[in-house]
């Protein structure tokens, strides 16, 4: 399921090498969103096993967003990380009763959370974020992640 070095797109190899730690994460979001609807296509066909593999995949992301909610103590990290737990339990409920519409709920949760991040980074590259609007709860960037490298690189997300 997972890529080897040869089979990655250099491009999107460079994307992920070079992008801030708030673009990786509305990368991550972006594919996980995508993978609920290959989910929902191998279930479709019957290849429940291709479908059980891909929302494993959902949940590591999932699980990998909540883990770079830093900021214990500020009620918005709290809130956030309320909001991926909720995440998580309802991947695992749609993937427990194979329930098509929870993982379309999931997509569209996963959706807005994309476009949220996506207007931050809008934002952050104008330039229209005080000191204080851009200290929002991040991933640490000396800790890795699924985009950034090592054994645990897939870019076949």
């Amino acid at each position: 399921m997972l890529a080897h070095d040869d089979d990655i797109n250099p491009y999107l190899r460079q994307e992920v090498l070079s992008a801030s730690p708030v673009r990786l994460r509305w990368m991550l979001i972006r594919r996980a969103e995508e993978l609920c609807g290959l989910v929902e296509q191998f279930w479709d066909q019957g290849e429940d096993r291709q479908a059980a593999q891909w929302l494993l995949r959902i949940r590591e992301i999932l699980g990998e967003l909540l883990d770079g909610i830093t900021g214990g103590d500020n009620p918005l990290a709290r809130t956030v990380a309320d909001f991926y737990v909720f995440l998580l339990k309802l991947c695992y409920q749609a993937e427990r009763d194979r329930d098509a519409e929870r993982l379309r709920t999931l997509r569209e949760l996963l959706a807005i959370e994309s476009e949220t991040w996506q207007m931050v980074i809008r934002k952050m590259e104008v330039g229209e974020f005080s000191d204080a609007e851009s200290s929002v709860p991040l991933p640490p960037t000396d800790q890795p992640s699924a985009f950034s490298g090592g054994d645990s690189l897939s870019l076949e997300i």
